[in-house]
């Protein structure tokens, strides 16, 4: 087995489309995979010139960094006139090629067409052509379709040591708060009159943040919230091509849709909402911010609202979630279906006293889901002006918080430390990675 040393020929495919401006994101080199930052493999990589014949060579190719629908327009367009995405060398009968997304957790119909199009354009082995992305339930969202001509794995890479530089840099926010009992095992001390009583960030501009935002708007209730960052009225039309085609699904109704409308206009009221502006560090979860009383105010909430990267069903968490266990804030969650039995399965508490995790994890209605974190938001405010019922509530919080951010050091030390001896135990915290290795 080796892996092929090269730079990433999706630059070079978009180049040739005269689609230069969309690089900004997409990784330059194979390396970037999670094959490449793997240390127990740095031996398998071999530049193209010193690639040994006649062994399974594993070509990785990076699509993070562009939507599938953008993403598969280009092809259609361009995919005869463009250069080969890819390229004759790869074309060999010991050739694995991988199609790495795995900075991505959604997937949808035009990254499976787009894949299984390029199968077939350049008559790959189907048995030998991957895909993954971090997406849990990757295979069962392939079966669903009709296009099977390649295979699918989770790179599950939304794991705790993509966060161990921000887990870092926090710490010395968090000394004041912690206390060691025993080695490495912390507690907390709350502090019970936090200026805001939530926190919402919402820089990418998807349609259930702008609802969710005006559903806070209109309640009035007083969160320290940011919104994207893209003209209002593009904003107000994705969104409202979000909930036509929700309602043709029939996941809400007509009066879902006309609640929707209001909550787009309460919104206008107040956009946009400014309250930080991310750098590269903190795009790539390096920092926080680099704003000090931007992050005082973050851990001035009481509680952290997580607006995650999808809502539907493709099942993973990013590294939005970890961002208040390692605050030691609970959380509520509008994310992909199931997304509390999957935080839960990790190891997590989810905090079902402050709102009901199980409906949830299987309400398909997106205005249904935001209305019941609002209700969950209002019953916390009013919780929050009884002094001894707030103080109960908060004895229930220290203790998830506390188990949370200390399962969190937890894992982050196993995933440091995983296979240091030997590949499989890197693999028993990634295990779908082994497909294309072992296979």
């Amino acid at each position: 087995m080796q892996f092929a040393d090269i730079e990433n020929p999706f630059i070079n495919f978009l180049y040739s489309c005269n689609k230069a401006n969309l690089l900004e994101h997409v990784p330059t080199h194979a390396r970037t995979s999670l094959y490449g930052m793997c240390p127990q493999l740095s031996n398998y990589w071999k530049p193209l010139n010193k690639l040994h014949k006649g062994i399974k060579t594993i070509y990785v190719i990076s699509l993070d960094g562009i939507g599938s629908k953008e993403l598969y327009e280009i092809w259609e367009q361009y995919r005869y006139t463009c250069k080969p995405l890819i390229p004759e060398y790869m074309q060999q009968v010991e050739s694995v090629i991988v199609f790495d997304n795995s900075a991505e957790g959604h997937c949808d119909d035009y990254m499976f067409k787009f894949i299984s199009q390029v199968v077939g354009h350049y008559e790959l082995d189907s048995t030998k052509t991957y895909y993954c992305n971090s997406s849990t339930n990757i295979n069962d969202l392939q079966s669903k379709t009709p296009y099977t001509n390649f295979i699918t794995f989770t790179a599950d890479n939304y794991l705790e040591d993509a966060m161990t530089d921000l887990h870092e840099e926090l710490q010395p926010m968090l000394a004041p708060l912690l206390f060691k009992e025993e080695a490495e095992v912390f507690d907390i001390e709350m502090n019970l009159s936090k200026q805001f009583l939530f926190s919402c960030l919402n820089n990418a501009p998807k349609p259930y943040r702008a609802l969710l935002l005006g559903a806070i708007v209109e309640s009035g209730l007083d969160g320290f919230c940011s919104s994207p960052r893209v003209p209002y009225d593009r904003l107000y039309g994705d969104t409202i091509t979000y909930l036509s085609e929700e309602l043709i699904k029939q996941t809400i109704t007509k009066a879902d849709f006309k609640i929707g409308i209001k909550w787009l206009d309460k919104l206008e009221e107040q956009y946009p909402i400014i309250l930080d502006h991310p750098s590269e560090n903190s795009i790539h979860m390096k920092e926080l911010s680099a704003d000090k009383e931007f992050i005082n105010n973050l851990f001035d909430c009481d509680i952290n609202v997580v607006t995650e990267s999808v809502v539907d069903n493709n099942l993973f968490v990013s590294e939005k979630i970890y961002k208040p266990i390692i605050m030691c804030q609970p959380f509520i969650v509008l994310g992909p279906t199931n997304v509390y039995n999957y935080i839960n399965e990790l190891g997590y508490n989810t905090f079902d006293y402050i709102i009901d995790n199980k409906q949830m994890n299987v309400d398909n209605n997106i205005i249904s889901r935001i209305n019941r974190i609002i209700d969950a938001l209002n019953t916390l405010k009013r919780t929050k002006a009884n002094p001894i019922a707030w103080q109960t509530l908060n004895d229930k919080i220290a203790i998830d918080v506390v188990h949370n951010y200390n399962l969190f050091n937890k894992r982050v030390h196993g995933l440091k430390t995983a296979g240091l001896e030997s590949l499989e135990g890197y693999f028993k915290y990634r295990p779908g990675l082994k497909q294309p290795l072992y296979s």
